[in-house]
């Protein structure tokens, strides 16, 4: 490696992807809303592609979520 050049780009670190994980689990809704709006601004393809994951994540989570309210709704009819 040259000095000087920088190390290509790897998509978020670590922290970056707990702090999404954790927004994930506990506000699902607010994690879908952040993870769309931050990956319309994204320009490096491999964040975008992780941003998209997050959203899909976020999404089936709050899917989840919502399928299991109703089943325990008419489970107690």
């Amino acid at each position: 490696m040259e000095a000087g050049s920088a190390a290509p780009d790897t998509g978020y670190n670590g922290a970056a992807v707990a702090g999404a994980v954790l927004a994930t689990v506990f506000f699902p809704f607010i994690a879908l809303i952040a993870a769309l709006l931050l990956q319309g601004s994204q320009s490096d393809p491999r964040k975008k592609a992780q941003l998209r994951t997050w959203a899909w994540i976020s999404g089936g989570w709050l899917a989840f979520g919502v399928v299991v309210t109703v089943v325990l709704a008419l489970a107690t009819l």
